[in-house]
């Protein structure tokens, strides 16, 4: 009866767009691919309609802020239409790729246009707008003049590291993780393939992916804010992997969590590295005040994780790596087999991998109708048995006395 309920209130919903703007918002939708449009501040999105576009565009997952949102229920017949988000708000990821070919900072926001109001229907679209800044090289050239002995050219041209962050199940080599319970051990490890370099892990934050709720997870020393939730990093002797093991965790009446960190990397020849990386945590060194500096109130830690990490002194470059998206539950929602479900598909996913997972079965629902019909058959099946039984038993005595009167 809800059910029913809910579809006339959407019907109604609908009618009363149509009567207002002579249109029905199902009647309509986007000609082509919009344009995107990566300007110096902000990113632009246009698109075009069918026809008169009186819906309403947003942010995914921030449907709820003003400044993520704009409504076109009043636009006139416009031929096209234009949203525009500054760069850095919306929960707008940000993330720096440091390679040969590609140098700079990359900022990807996912945006719904949708034709209704209020509800998400059919011809709704949502697009991911991706802006990558490429960084300009600078060329430093100063003529002087030696002796005319000829001189070779000795050039090596060392490889950027590529660098990555994924958490994962068991152990440090283990199956990416998806999904997780509060609470079940799971390792965050960062990796960087070369060996001629060394990295540090920094300016680590968790999100909930609303950009409702963000938090910091290491400082800009690579130093842990709170070994409750995150322990310091362990690294290996050639500092270009760490990991730390940490207990799953999510925010309050959410279920998706995303993590992000900074790394730096520099040379290890000459001792470049030396003394910078791997980081000295505890309470006994010069990062102690740092630390505590670091626990900020959220609106600070907010708008530095909306910024590009900067390199530390000493470092070549810096890199900001995301981990996927983990969808962690409570662990009343792993007794009830929700969990089991998730945790099915998760390994599935990794099925080329030697681990085993034990996976509990989930409950077993059953109709009353079932129930029933499962009753009838077995009280059938009983009855069935005692009548064969005695069957048998007749059968055996009246061959006894045939033979007797034999």
């Amino acid at each position: 009866m809800a059910r029913i309920l809910a579809l006339v209130l959407v019907i109604a919903r609908i009618l009363e767009v149509k009567a207002a703007n002579g249109i029905s918002p199902l009647d309509n939708g986007v000609i082509g691919d919009p344009q995107v449009d990566c300007m110096e501040d902000r990113v632009k999105l246009t698109f075009r309609t069918e026809k008169p576009f009186h819906g309403r565009i947003f942010v995914k997952g921030m449907s709820e802020s003003e400044k993520c949102v704009s409504n076109f229920a009043s636009a006139g017949n416009r031929p096209s239409v234009d949203f525009e988000i500054v760069n850095g708000e919306c929960n707008m990821r940000r993330s720096r790729r440091v390679s040969p070919e590609e140098r700079g900072v990359e900022q990807s926001i996912t945006i719904i246009i949708s034709f209704h109001d209020t509800f998400i229907t059919k011809v709704d679209r949502a697009y991911r707008c991706t802006c990558f800044y490429m960084e300009a090289d600078k060329v430093v050239t100063n003529k002087f003049d030696v002796s005319m002995i000829p001189t070779t050219d000795l050039i090596d041209t060392a490889k950027m590291p590529v660098c990555t962050y994924a958490v994962r199940r068991g152990s440090v080599n283990g199956p990416i993780v998806n999904y997780a319970t509060v609470g079940e051990p799971i390792f965050h490890v960062w990796q960087c393939d070369s060996d001629m370099f060394s990295m540090l892990v920094h300016s680590c934050f968790v999100d909930d992916g609303a950009g409702q709720n963000k938090k910091p997870l290491l400082d800009e020393h690579g130093c842990s804010i709170d070994k409750v939730i995150v322990p310091d990093l362990n690294y290996n002797h050639a500092a270009n992997l760490a990991y730390t093991e940490v207990s799953a965790f999510k925010f309050a009446d959410k279920v998706t969590t995303y993590f992000q960190c900074a790394v730096s990397t520099c040379m290890i020849s000459e001792g470049m590295c030396e003394g910078k990386t791997p980081p000295r945590c505890g309470s006994n060194n010069g990062f102690k005040r740092a630390r505590r500096a670091a626990i900020a109130p959220s609106d600070s830690a907010t708008e530095q994780s909306n910024s590009t990490a900067p390199t530390p002194p000493g470092f070549d470059f810096t890199m900001d790596l995301s981990a996927d998206k983990i969808v962690v539950f409570d662990l009343d929602d792993a007794k009830t087999g929700e969990m089991a479900a998730f945790s099915t598909h998760d390994f599935s996913k990794s099925s080329g991998s030697s681990h085993k997972v034990l996976i509990s079965a989930p409950a077993v629902c059953l109709s009353q109708s079932t129930v029933i019909g499962v009753i009838f058959l077995s009280i059938i099946s009983v009855f069935a048995g005692i009548g064969l039984m005695l069957y048998f038993v007749l059968r055996r005595r009246r061959f006894s006395s045939v033979t007797a009167k034999f």
